[in-house]
């Protein structure tokens, strides 16, 4: 009988140890929100993703169809972590949320497309001009370029740069910020048609692009996690900076709607404008850098959210710390 009851307690344990561990595993799923389908600059941290599984993390990837959907998914509690354009997460601190941008996904890789007969900006007064969506980088472009030349165009807001690239293409728009992808399908598909009248990534470099964020309360509770998420998007961004190869391999397999044809222009183009930053891109002066160009645009009242308010820079810098500034 004591034999029995021992078994009975050793099978106890053990079940509960499973359990203990089940919930453990549990713990270490991560939901994450994207602001559209997957693209050229997710690949990155898809890659991330595969192998943080194999330390143990699963990332749950959700691809909404517009960024004010994934910043409320981090926010309600739906998503742990994201990815949305900066400006966006920006005005949800100004509007109270309790939200933290923690690094950068993709710089501002923005061009200004247009048909070639547009030679100045001044132009495209009373003309149709197409940005993704209210409180987006694209709307912050266009906005700063019609104070910046005087001109008042016709807006028309499209969600999707690959459908703004068809919407032009069909004469439908008369100029649009495009990514990279979508603007070099558009010179292919149309040589000599189109051109890039700003390219606004030259231009304003120091601009933030589409960045990682989370709640503040996840990042307290969760900060181990964090940084585990954080170092494996940072050695992704590094491995495509040394191997700029391996993000041709990885598109064609991860992405598979990629036109194989432009992969080596697309990647260049990359590579060229350092789309991926190497140590994260979310330091201080272009975090205030970036709020000034938003206020200045139109998009947010002056002085309303600080650095210290929209910005948590702890997790990079310890893993910065861990791997080294490049």
């Amino acid at each position: 009988m004591k034999s029995f009851t021992r078994f009975a307690v050793v099978l106890l344990v053990l079940s509960l140890g499973l359990i203990g561990g089940a919930d453990a595993q549990a713990q270490r799923k991560v939901r994450f929100a994207y602001p559209s389908s997957a693209d050229m600059g997710d690949v990155p941290s898809l890659l991330a993703w595969e192998q943080l599984k194999k330390q143990g993390i699963e990332v749950v990837p959700t691809f909404f169809p517009k960024t004010d959907l994934a910043v409320q998914a981090v926010v309600a509690g739906e998503a742990d972590i994201g990815s949305a354009a900066g400006i966006a997460v920006v005005k949800a601190v100004e509007s109270g949320m309790n939200v933290r941008i923690i690094g950068e996904q993709v710089r501002n890789e923005w061009q200004l497309v247009t048909p070639v007969s547009f030679k100045d900006p001044k132009q495209l007064d009373g003309k149709r001009v197409g940005y993704h969506a209210p409180i987006t980088v694209t709307e912050a472009l266009v906005k700063w370029m019609a104070q910046y030349y005087k001109i008042t165009p016709n807006w028309m807001i499209i969600p999707g740069s690959d459908v703004r690239a068809e919407a032009i293409m069909r004469g439908q728009l008369d100029a649009t910020p495009a990514e990279i992808v979508d603007v070099l399908n558009i010179l292919n598909a149309k040589p000599g048609q189109f051109h890039v009248l700003i390219s606004y990534a030259k231009t304003f470099p120091q601009l933030i692009g589409s960045m990682y964020f989370t709640r503040a309360d996840y990042l307290q509770k969760e900060s181990a996690t964090v940084d585990s998420v954080m170092e494996a998007v940072l050695r992704a961004h590094r491995s495509a900076e040394e191997r700029s190869a391996s993000v041709k391999e990885n598109a064609l397999r991860l992405l598979p709607e990629t036109k194989p044809e432009l992969i080596d222009a697309i990647a260049a183009q990359y590579k060229e404008l350092r789309i991926w930053d190497v140590n994260g891109g979310a330091g201080k002066e272009r975090g205030e850098t970036s709020i000034k160009f938003f206020e200045d645009a139109g998009l947010m009242k002056k002085g309303a959210v600080t650095f210290s308010q929209a910005f948590d820079t702890g997790p990079l810098d310890r893993v910065i710390k861990k791997l080294g500034r490049k």
